[in-house]
């Protein structure tokens, strides 16, 4: 039998499948999520697989897309924690940064901050002190924290976070309360700052630490469920693993124990997909652009890279480690819209998920969203393909919308569908246009790489919107992102703070810095079964000028090593990044990175499977569809194709509807379409 590799993308409506042989034979699906018992969409999902014939031993590669760390924190669902911190600093955690967030926060003089995830009684006091040189001002009292730590023991502890100052530079203090907590309270998970963010920023430091210790016992147990239930099946491949935020992938041990790297998962797969397809396709700049039933995300990815950011923050909770650069909104096709008492229109945020859905799906919704617009305006309809899973009841939506929207508007049933997604389409463009603008960056010759179950019948509106180049819409769009989980590298990084001017580190001090997180980096992939001959390093230095309170991480070519190519390629930077430059201020030196890839074995890129078209003779059917033409409503005969129908190269007129079994394309009044090479459809204006 012939190897097969399997990943599996899980959202908040539907568990996207796909699966690859030696042979090139590519299969895609979908499975209804299982928001309470998220593993039983990915064993049903597995089950399916091996129902068609692929034999559970021949599976050798399993690559996850998660959302159960995000949907942990953001439903507040994660374990009861305990804080350990430096005496004198218990507050830290909970005064954070002061100040509001940016962004409309700024003006609500109402905003709340999101409540803590430790309880101020469970906060212990350590008696020690390192200094910001790593040196042992306070030598911790063994004694003293010992009889601290005994008021947890009845407290149902499940997790514990560990953050004493200066940890980052000499980690010896949290390592001794390790020790401790594991005698006073065995059994309860320990999270040290020191080994999830070894960085400089204390409260940034304590929040991701705490956030990992709150979400590490859920997940741990989600992980080692699914790792037995995949055994179960038969499945003896050891080569497992989860998407991290960062574009790589981490096995599930380590995920079990980093929980907190995994809040961007599915949606990094989605951006590292998009790269991909833009590399295949000779294209350079790019906007990805996931839009599913619940949510949409976008990224901004130029010059065939995506910015690494390394700090973000969730629901108002901040996370300082390594993740792709996304913007998320609530705009999926679950959308809810409504009417307040004040009679005015609104799209979200709530959704209504995978349960109880759209009206038009018939399992109990109530209240319009976004795909009943999109059905009730003839751009969704029912499909035999589909039937087995879905029958969408037109009529349901149309009289939800009747009720609920139309009337209180006082417009068409019609009208008020096509005003729903006009505001969330504006929604979505505004967050790609403040993305691409905080980066200076021109969006005419970006191209909107758009997929996601819902992603291709919103892009030929956004695409106006922003003033776009083009849409590119890839073949399998609705397992786009499960696609990108197949494409990933295992990857990790390895940090060390030493705070000192540039004009004072020599390249020698410089290489030996480097051979020592390499000499970690060796151990870890050890560990995973990597040889040291397959691995790759970046490394990276970040770079403050003297005074300023953030970094930029400048590549280091190690074999080129020299400080004043550091400091220019640091000016020019930060000179494209915020415009300006001050090459007479010192620079300083805060942190090294290195960040180790290893691939695992693949034999070809799910990229390079093209699929392949202009199979059948069957002629376009015509289905009444409405759009918005001079600001009103009219209807409009539209050809109905079917994406497996197209031929290469050849032009398609707008307006026009194309189905495929994973998602539907919609091509508006006075634009075009045409398949190019790799089988991507290309959407442009006339």
């Amino acid at each position: 039998m012939k190897k097969v590799q399997v990943a599996v993308d899980t959202g908040g409506t539907f568990s996207d499948f796909t699966y690859l042989d030696e042979a090139g034979v590519l299969q895609s699906f979908k499975v209804p999520s299982t928001p309470k018992e998220p593993e039983q969409a990915v064993i049903q999902g597995l089950f399916k697989i091996t129902k068609t014939g692929v034999e559970p031993d021949v599976i050798d590669l399993f690559i996850h897309g998660t959302t159960v760390g995000t949907n942990t924190l953001l439903q507040e669902h994660g374990s009861k924690t305990a804080l350990v911190i430096t005496e004198g600093f218990d507050a830290i955690y909970e005064v954070q940064e002061q100040a509001r967030p940016y962004g409309k926060e700024i003006f609500n003089i109402r905003y709340q901050r999101p409540e803590l995830l430790v309880d101020r009684g469970n906060v212990v006091e350590v008696p020690e002190r390192t200094g910001s040189n790593g040196e042992i001002v306070r030598k911790i009292d063994l004694e003293l924290t010992r009889s601290r730590l005994e008021k947890l023991k009845n407290a149902d502890i499940e997790g514990i976070a560990v953050c004493l100052l200066f940890s980052f530079i000499n980690p010896e203090n949290e390592r001794a309360v390790r020790r401790i907590i594991n005698e006073v309270v065995p059994g309860v998970q320990v999270t040290l700052s020191n080994e999830i963010c070894p960085f400089i920023r204390e409260y940034y430091r304590l929040s991701t630490t705490v956030i990992n210790a709150y979400l590490r016992p859920k997940m741990d147990r989600y992980l080692s469920e699914l790792d037995r239930a995949i055994s179960g099946l038969g499945v003896t491949t050891k080569k497992r693993y989860v998407m991290q935020s960062n574009g790589g992938v981490g096995s599930l041990k380590t995920t079990a124990e980093r929980p907190v790297s995994t809040l961007l998962s599915g949606l990094a797969g989605g951006v590292m997909a998009s790269l991909s397809i833009l590399d295949k396709a000779g294209l350079e700049h790019g906007i990805s652009f996931d839009m599913g039933g619940t949510s949409c995300d976008v990224a901004v990815t130029e010059g065939r890279s995506v910015e690494i950011r390394d700090r973000f923050d969730i629901d108002g909770r901040h996370i300082c480690l390594p993740s792709v650069q996304v913007e998320t909104l609530s705009a999926g096709g679950g959308t809810l819209a409504w009417v307040d008492d004040g009679g005015l229109l609104h799209v979200g945020p709530e959704s209504a998920g995978a349960v109880p859905g759209p009206v038009a799906y018939g399992r109990g919704g109530a209240t319009p969203t976004i795909t009943d617009c999109n059905v009730i305006l003839g751009y969704l309809d029912n499909r035999e393909e589909v039937k087995e899973h879905l029958t969408l009841d037109i009529e349901a939506a149309k009289n939800a919308i009747d009720h609920k929207l139309a009337k209180p508007l006082d417009l068409s049933v019609e009208g008020a569908a096509l005003g729903v997604l006009k505001v969330i389409d504006i929604k979505m463009a505004e967050a790609v246009r403040a993305l691409a603008t905080s980066k200076g960056l021109d969006l005419r010759e970006f191209t909107l790489v758009a997929f996601g179950g819902a992603g291709p019948l919103h892009a030929s509106r956004i695409m106006q919107e922003l003033g776009l180049r083009q849409v590119l819409i890839p073949a399998r769009p609705g397992v786009t992102s499960a696609l990108g989980l197949l494409q990933a590298d295992v990857k990790h990084e390895f940090i060390t703070t030493k705070p000192q001017a540039l004009t004072e580190a020599t390249s020698e001090e410089v290489r030996d810095i480097f051979s020592d997180l390499e000499q970690g980096a060796f151990i870890k992939f050890d560990d995973e079964g990597f040889p040291r001959a397959t691995l790759t390093f970046e490394r990276y230095i970040d770079l403050r000028y003297q005074g300023q309170g953030y970094e930029l991480s400048v590549a280091v070519n190690i074999d080129n090593l020299s400080t004043q190519i550091i400091r220019s390629d640091f000016d020019h930077m930060h000179a494209k990044k915020f415009g300006h430059a001050a090459d007479a201020q010192p620079v300083e030196i805060m942190s090294y990175r290195l960040v180790g890839s290893a691939a695992p074995d693949r034999d070809r890129s799910v990229f390079d499977v093209l699929s392949s078209y202009g199979l059948s003779d069957q002629e376009p059917h015509v289905r009444t569809a409405t759009f918005d033409l001079n600001g009103s409503p009219q209807q409009i005969e539209v050809p109905v194709l079917q994406r497996e129908m197209m031929e290469p190269n050849r032009t398609y007129k707008g307006p026009l509807v194309i189905e495929q079994l994973d998602t539907t394309t919609l091509v508006i009044p006075l634009q075009t379409a045409e398949l190019d090479t790799q089988g991507n459809i290309i959407v442009k204006d006339k």
